[in-house]
C-alpha cells in the first residue's frame, strides 16, 4: 500500500512540475514594460485603423508609403504613451498565448462590429 502511495505521489509531483509556469493571463508574470490587456486591445484597434488608412493611401502615396507608415505608427505609440520597443515586447508577450491572442482579436472585432452597427443606425 505504501508503495502505491509513493508511486502516486511521485506521479503527481511529475505532473505538477511539468505544468506551464508562465501563464500569460497572469498579471504577476508580466514585466512592468508590458502594457495591460485592455490597453493592448486599444492599441491593436488603433493599429487596425492605421493599417486600413495605409491601404487606402497606398495608391496615392505609393512612393512615400514607408514614410506614412512610420508616421501613422508613431502617432499610435505617442497616443498610447508607449515606445515602439514596448509595443513589440507587449505584442510578443500576448502573441505567445495563441488562445489569448485569438480571444483579444475576437473582442476587438466584436467591438468594431458593434460600433459599425451604431454608425449605420444613425
Amino acid at each position: 500500500m505504501k508503495k502505491y502511495f509513493f508511486i502516486s505521489l511521485l506521479i503527481a509531483l511529475v505532473i505538477f512540475s511539468c505544468k506551464k509556469k508562465d501563464n500569460n493571463n497572469n498579471a504577476s508574470s508580466r514585466s512592468a514594460d508590458i502594457v495591460s490587456y485592455e490597453e493592448m486591445k486599444s492599441i491593436l484597434t488603433d493599429i487596425l485603423f492605421t493599417e486600413a488608412a495605409l491601404v487606402n493611401e497606398q495608391p496615392r502615396y505609393n512612393d512615400k508609403i514607408n514614410y506614412y507608415t512610420k508616421r501613422y505608427y508613431s502617432y499610435v505609440f505617442k497616443k498610447h504613451k508607449i515606445t515602439k520597443e514596448q509595443f513589440q515586447k507587449s505584442y510578443t508577450y500576448y502573441a505567445s498565448d495563441i488562445d489569448g491572442m485569438n480571444k483579444m482579436m475576437t473582442e476587438i472585432i466584436d467591438e468594431l462590429s458593434q460600433n459599425q452597427s451604431k454608425v449605420k443606425k444613425e
